[in-house]
């Protein structure tokens, strides 16, 4: 039996298909992220002159303090050793919050009771005009001074810079980030030194400050360590409150307990920390039952010599554990609306209802009256164009494909980029060239028309070639990503121009030419210089796609490449 070859192109054309968009994903998936800095690196110490001191604090003699405490601050010190205020950066606890194509790292200044005073841009991944824009809008950061530990109050609205909002918004989130959670302890700031648990645990090696994990050599949790100071510090005894470390099994054992610091007096604080009889009542509890532990109901009478000294102790321990149990409770329970932590702005809301529209225009075949086409594409460059400034960039996809899609601040945005990334190879089409991309909406508005005076062709030959030119620019750009992953992409495309707030006047005359030559040259740039429309076609389902294309190895050879940079570097 002879198989028709004809009736094997559809499967032939899926198969081939669903590799070529696996591919993709593949190489989108291996864009190296552009990180400011890693979670593990050391942070670097800020210098005095980065600080935006208030007025106040300029005329002083000031110098930060080189040793960060627990809390992850640096105390900016005056002559006479007294601590003015505190100094913290966002990097690397919001690594994660993503802007247009990457972090946003800020350097916030507090007061010496935690209220924030100054906050400076130092860094971001963002593109070069967006950063700008952000530094240069003083009003933006002039709303982040009136904020406190833990965020400002809960319906405070957040002001964005004008055509920079994924920045400004990025920087926003990471300053919420960074101050968000429990109050830190400014009484006990000092970090767990791996010497202190050293005894407890001979074979750890690492130590997480934050929550107090110590691990092996090989990664293995051997056990872990509380420190009671950031959890209760407002008991006091005769001078003031203590501060214990307590050392807790893998099983949630309190096995061991220490008297770390304190600011009672001695010998009372002596007279505790060697009472081994002392120390035994709350040894072999869990944390769950040290936090529900009743030291006047148990008969705890505390220490001969110092009782107010141990008493306080007894319900410092108490205290802790308690809000251990608290915040494990919490983040169990706690759940936060899935679409509830959504930015929605005006323009989101009208990219969105846009693109319903188009698929219920094109499934209506409206799109065929010429009158009615033209009011569309009127529609898309104002809207998604000039107001919201929603276009896809190959600096947009670089940027979302290796951190991540930043759906919760710009979601009319991440909803226009899941569709043109998905329309292509699941429905024969390309809806974003068609009928949602701005630029090319105004190069169908000024196409010439073959009898037209300023209507040019090309030679076929001088076609042919330069229509590699979009996808050699792809090539060129996802190398360039590989090997230096803080690269702006950004100006090697027109649709910066669309956010003419910021746009530099380079992005305006690049976009401007691109529409000039379309003018004569029907949709010049999308034919013959649009990277990110060459992509989107090469995901698109046709009539060839049983066919293995030159673009086919040209993406498995840049996957491997991308594979086996870091070993390269």
């Amino acid at each position: 039996m002879v198989t028709n070859p004809k009736h094997m192109r559809p499967l032939r054309a899926k198969v081939t298909h669903v590799f070529r968009t696996c591919v993709v994903i593949l190489l989108l998936l291996a864009i190296p992220k552009p990180a400011l800095r890693p979670q593990s690196e050391t942070v670097e110490v800020p210098g005095i002159e980065a600080i935006e001191l208030p007025d106040n604090l300029s005329r002083q003699d000031l110098y930060v303090e080189p040793q960060q405490d627990a809390n992850g601050m640096w105390r900016l010190i005056n002559a006479d050793q007294e601590t003015i205020g505190l100094v913290a950066r966002t990097l690397p606890i919001a690594n994660d919050v993503i802007g247009y194509r990457g972090p946003t790292e800020s350097l916030l200044l507090f007061d010496p009771d935690l209220n924030l005073t100054s906050v400076m841009l130092i860094q971001s991944a963002d593109t070069e005009e967006h950063v700008t824009a952000v530094k240069a809008e003083q009003t933006f950061f002039k709303q982040f001074e009136s904020w406190t530990w833990g965020g400002p109050a809960e319906n405070t609205q957040i002001d964005a810079v004008s055509g920079a909002t994924l920045t400004s918004l990025a920087l926003a989130e990471g300053i919420l980030k960074r101050i968000g959670g429990e109050r830190p302890s400014l009484l006990f700031s000092q970090p767990i030194t791996m010497q202190e648990i050293q005894d407890w645990f001979p074979d750890a090696v690492e130590l997480d400050d934050e929550s107090g994990e110590a691990r092996n050599s090989r990664g293995d949790l051997v056990g872990s360590v509380i420190r009671t100071g950031p959890l209760s510090d407002n008991l006091s005894g005769y001078q003031g409150p203590t501060e214990m470390l307590l050392k807790v099994t893998t099983e949630g054992i309190v096995e061991a307990l220490q008297l770390r610091t304190s600011y009672d007096n001695e010998p009372y604080v002596d007279y505790v920390r060697t009472e081994a009889g002392f120390w035994k009542i709350f040894l072999g509890k869990t944390v769950a039952e040290l936090s529900e532990f009743d030291p006047q109901a148990a008969g705890v009478e505390g220490v001969s010599g110092a009782t107010m000294t141990s008493l306080v102790v007894a319900d410092t321990l108490v205290a802790a554990t308690k809000e251990i149990q608290k915040t494990r409770t919490s983040s169990k329970i706690k759940t936060t609306p899935w679409l509830g932590s959504i930015r929605w702005t005006i323009a989101d809301i009208l990219t969105i209802s846009t693109m319903i529209l188009a698929a219920t225009l094109k499934y209506a075949g409206v799109y065929r009256r010429r009158s009615f086409r033209r009011i569309w594409l009127t529609w898309v460059v104002m809207i998604i164009g000039f107001w919201a400034g929603n276009l896809l960039s190959m600096a947009l996809i670089a940027g979302w494909s290796a951190e991540g899609i930043a759906w919760r601040l710009a979601p009319g945005l991440a909803a226009i980029t899941c569709v043109a990334m998905l329309g292509p190879p699941l429905t024969k089409g390309n809806p974003y060239c068609n009928h949602l991309c701005p630029h090319g909406a105004i190069q169908q508005l000024i196409r010439p028309k073959p009898k037209s005076l300023r209507y040019r062709t090309l030679s076929p030959a001088f076609s042919r070639m330069i229509r590699r030119l979009p996808g050699l620019t792809l090539c060129a750009a996802y190398i360039a990503l590989v090997l230096l992953p803080t690269i702006d992409l950004a100006s090697w495309e027109p649709f910066h121009a669309y956010l003419f707030r910021i746009a530099s006047w380079s992005s305006l005359g690049f976009a401007f030419a691109t529409i000039a030559a379309s003018t004569v040259l029907p949709m010049g740039y999308c034919r013959f210089g649009c990277p990110t429309g060459r992509l989107l076609d090469y995901l698109k389902r046709t009539a060839t796609s049983d066919r293995v294309q030159v673009g086919d190895a040209v993406a498995v050879g840049l996957l491997i490449f991308a594979l086996l940079s870091p070993h390269l570097h």
